[in-house]
């Protein structure tokens, strides 16, 4: 008698029903939207004076030493954790009837952040102080000037684009879970929770979004803003009861082998 030949590429795998597998002890529980953090770095971008983070700073009625990023953390209303895309291109040919595809390039679509905006309008302050960063409008004379009527009424006002390095700064998304431990005396104590950060490099807004005015019933004013990266990292946190694992130091990093 023949023996069958099992084909090495299928696993064999234990099916379980959905509801045990969310509502076991070793549960695989769903992620929720609504639990995340978005940190914007202002503090390292460029080293030139002012600096974005003083800069941002002047344009506010906070001190000097206020770090903007910390604040409208507080008030970011909605977020994405970014996407990611192989640009592909097509030959045809290398083997009859076939066409073969192979990526160029690693796309990172823009990130949109949606912001609360303050009764003193802090969070429009500070995109729009970023925005003038990058193309400042410079006097006839070369400066800046000190206020915004001197840059209206001076006809021979221009701009000029900064250096990249002057204006690009990180971006932190993390979304995590709501975790918390139970002890016997029925007390709630917080645990590190389960998470993953997206860490966006060299972020720079491209646009800030139109917020529409309307009479009628009152509602909160958000600021949408796009922003631009040249590409990001992520760093996973688990927390699976006994401990946390972080992903640098859960398993060890076999280095890549460079392309030929």
């Amino acid at each position: 008698m023949a023996r069958t030949k099992v084909n090495a590429r299928i696993r064999k795998r234990y099916y379980l029903p959905t509801e045990e597998l969310i509502y076991s002890n070793n549960a695989i529980l769903p992620a929720h939207n609504n639990i995340y953090d978005v940190w914007i770095d202002f503090n390292t971008a460029g080293s030139r004076s002012p600096s974005l983070k003083t800069f941002v700073n002047q344009h506010s009625f906070f001190s000097s030493k206020t770090d903007a990023g910390d604040i409208i953390a507080l008030l970011c209303s909605e977020a994405v954790l970014p996407g990611s895309q192989i640009q592909t291109s097509q030959v045809d040919g290398l083997r009859q009837g076939v066409s073969s595809n192979y990526a160029v390039y690693r796309r990172y679509p823009d990130v949109q952040l949606t912001f609360y905006s303050q009764k003193d309008y802090y969070t429009n302050d500070v995109f729009n102080a970023w925005m003038e960063y990058i193309s400042p409008t410079y006097l006839e004379n070369g400066t800046h000037g000190r206020t915004n009527y001197e840059r209206m009424d001076n006809s021979a006002a221009y701009k000029k684009l900064r250096y990249p390095n002057e204006y690009k700064c990180p971006i932190q998304i993390t979304a995590f879970s709501k975790e918390v431990n139970i002890p016997t005396d029925n007390s709630f104590s917080p645990q590190q929770p389960s998470s993953i950060t997206y860490h966006l490099e060299n972020a720079f807004p491209v646009n800030i979004v139109s917020a529409p005015l309307a009479y009628g019933d009152a509602e909160l004013i958000k600021t949408s803003i796009q922003f631009k990266y040249d590409y990001y990292y992520v760093e996973r946190v688990g927390n699976y009861g006994n401990g946390v694992v972080f992903e640098s130091e859960a398993v060890p990093k076999n280095p890549i082998p460079q392309p030929r």
